[in-house]
């Protein structure tokens, strides 16, 4: 019997997508720029230019177009015009834009330069400028296909702005038309998907009752399919059987086959007992609890009457008896163990067992030794999550680092992992500060870092060469992008208005989840504004798949939105993981979406969670875009980003456009 329980999308949760290495910093070039934004050829890592080159390549292009005649000049001044966009360089583009001689020029290039404008009026917050402009363009006769699909993208882009979502679907719906490769049209379906899941239920359901279109109405069945049935695989496989025969024709099923494909073959672990190993009645009992239970939710709503049996074994306090446990779960029957949970119980049972089933272990040390065959490795590392936050970061545009962490073993491990990736990535660390927790003043760790101190310290020596007392205002050091703050929520509460007061509040600031509880607590958490940080869907979703898993599944559960949340979703995912396991090791470009994260694996063995990004505004964690350059099933497949459609990046500190 297999176990056919997914999470979230089940059996049509994971998705291929294009191998992506790390981002490094290019030798100086000319990066060829594709005037339509979002397409497949300039959303990888490995091709994502940072700003200096996009200022290179429009500096080389306008070059070129000096010495080209008509109309190749405008051709070589659309691609200036479009690498300074995306490098946020607005008024620059804008001012060549206009600056451009079209005379005599065929009503294309009068097209292109109105759709090149209305991208800068997106990308500066003026969504009327951009309806107006792209409702002249929509207006002109016989537009060019490639140049509708660009419009009808922006104008989805623009209804982003104003809050419209459902109105951006349409539009994105109203592309398709326009598609015909197959992988840029599977990238819009994905745009379409995202949206579409964090729209709520009941507003779904309202337009459903409205709508004539068959296209939209086949897509908004398809969503709630997904959220009545995302955890039951057995129901949802009927249901969409069901889909199908209703629209035979609709478009949505490219989307369907090529997520349904990621299950084929014989990678699918099958099970009939399945063991859980935690240690119960022990001082970590109650996050052992958090993990059960959000296991056997899972299971319990898995309506397969030939799911696996579970069967759990607590292996009390002593970390070093787990291979006994282990043993005795094989020997009664378990042909797939998930456990034991703890890096204590893990390293003790690789030490002494071979793992005789494929085991999906519950912690372990962060490294990049690989697991043995039959070995799979899944917990919530802040080492992960600070690896996460330095890609992040880099994303965003940053190269210059400070990093203030606390000075504890939990301090050290999150700072040593976040330089150790900053590095690798290319960037520098500039300046690294210890602090002492529990402490109301952070004030020497905070100029230490921002290079304060030295500027104190020239101040007095002068006032002792001139003997005269100084009006002074100390500067701080200007040659760091953003700050790393490895924190917990009360501390960090304490250092970011320390921060601010310290000439540093333009200063963009990154952590980890650990400076959020898990639950909105505006009161006390707008000291926190500014701060962006990386964390579960569970936790940062307030709508659409998250919303009625909450309701659906964790039903009344006493510590929702405690830090035990975060384990009660762990819980989740260990249990839908279970059938791509082998998948996952075999394709590193397989992704689930969980609750956690979305999931993918190393060869090693070790899942990698992509987390979720938000920025405290106002004291409540807001959503944020993903970052141009990251994963394309992050940039399109999450139904919990706040967009799901890539934007240019800033130059200046590499923030996002809105």
């Amino acid at each position: 019997m297999n176990i056919r329980l997914i999470t979230t999308v089940a059996a049509f949760a994971i998705a291929g997508c294009a191998s992506h290495p790390a981002p490094q910093i290019p030798a100086t070039r000319t990066i060829e720029i594709n005037e339509v934004p979002g397409s497949p050829a300039d959303e990888s890592a490995a091709k994502t230019p940072t700003a200096q080159e996009l200022l290179n390549s429009a500096s080389e292009y306008l070059t070129r177009a000096e010495g080209a005649l008509p109309p190749e000049r405008a051709d070589y001044q659309f691609k200036a015009a479009a690498a300074l966009i995306q490098s946020g360089r607005h008024d620059p583009a804008s001012r060549l834009l206009n600056s451009m001689d079209l005379n005599g020029l065929a009503p294309v290039y009068e097209t292109r330069r109105q759709l090149l404008r209305g991208r800068i009026a997106i990308g500066t917050n003026r969504p009327n400028t951009a309806f107006v402009l792209l409702s002249g363009v929509e207006k002109r006769p016989n537009l060019d296909p490639q140049l509708s699909a660009q419009l009808w993208l922006l104008r989805a882009r623009t209804n982003l702005l104003v809050e419209r979502p459902l109105e951006a679907v349409r539009n994105l719906i109203m592309r398709e038309t326009y598609l015909v490769d197959p992988e840029e049209l599977l990238f819009n379906q994905r745009r379409i998907w995202a949206l579409l899941n964090r729209t709520r239920m009941n507003q779904l359901l309202d337009v459903r009752q409205t709508v004539p279109d068959e296209e939209l109405s086949g897509w908004i069945d398809l969503t709630l399919i997904h959220m009545e049935h995302g955890h039951d695989a057995f129901r949802l496989e009927n249901e969409i059987r069901r889909w199908q025969s209703l629209y035979p024709q609709h478009s949505a099923r490219l989307f369907l086959q090529r997520r349904a494909s990621a299950f084929s073959g014989a990678s699918i672990i099958a099970a009939r007992q399945v063991a859980l190993l935690l240690p119960l009645a022990s001082e970590y009992g109650r996050a052992a609890q958090a993990v059960h239970d959000g296991f056997t939710a899972v299971h319990n709503a898995n309506g397969d009457p030939n799911k696996p049996e579970i069967v759990v074994y607590d292996i009390g306090s002593e970390a070093g008896l787990s291979p006994i446990y282990y043993r005795l779960a094989a020997q009664e029957g378990a042909d797939l163990i998930v456990g034991p949970l703890g890096k204590e119980a893990v390293a003790a049972l690789l030490t002494t067992e071979t793992l005789a089933v494929p085991t999906l272990l519950l912690g372990g040390t962060h490294g990049g030794e690989s697991l043995p065959k039959n070995g799979f490795q899944f917990d919530l590392s802040p080492e992960q999550d600070a690896e996460q936050t330095a890609l992040r970061a880099y994303l965003d545009g940053h190269r210059t680092a400070a990093v203030l962490y606390p000075e504890t073993t939990w301090g050290q491990r999150v700072q040593d992992a976040f330089s150790a990736r900053w590095q690798e990535l290319g960037g520098v660390v500039v300046e690294s500060r210890p602090y002492v927790e529990n402490r109301p003043d952070y004030s020497t760790p905070i100029k230490e870092v921002l290079n304060l101190d030295n500027s104190e310290g020239r101040k007095h020596a002068l006032s002792a060469v001139i003997k005269t007392k100084l009006v002074f205002q100390p500067r701080r050091r200007q040659d760091i992008d953003f700050l790393f703050v490895a924190a917990k929520t009360a501390t960090a509460r304490l250092l970011k208005p320390q921060i601010n007061f310290f000439q540093a509040h333009n200063v963009p600031v990154y952590a980890t989840s650990h400076i959020y509880s898990g639950k909105p607590d505006p009161v006390n958490d707008v000291d926190l504004n500014g701060i962006v940080f990386g964390d579960m869907p569970w936790l940062l979703g307030n709508d659409g798949r998250i919303r009625n898993a909450r309701k659906r599944i964790q039903g009344p559960w006493p510590y929702a939105f405690s830090p035990l949340d975060r384990l009660f979703a762990l819980g989740m995912d260990s249990y839908a993981i279970i059938p791509a396991l082998a998948r996952l090791r075999e394709d590193q470009d397989l992704l689930i979406e969980g609750v956690t994260a979305n999931l993918s694996m190393e060869r090693t063995g070790r899942v990698i969670r992509h987390l979720s990004w938000a920025r405290f505004e106002n004291g409540r964690p807001v959503l944020q875009e993903p970052a141009v350059g990251e994963r394309r099933a992050d940039l399109y497949e999450s139904g919990n980003e706040a967009l799901g459609i890539p934007f240019e990046t800033r130059a200046a500190g590499g923030a996002q456009s809105p």
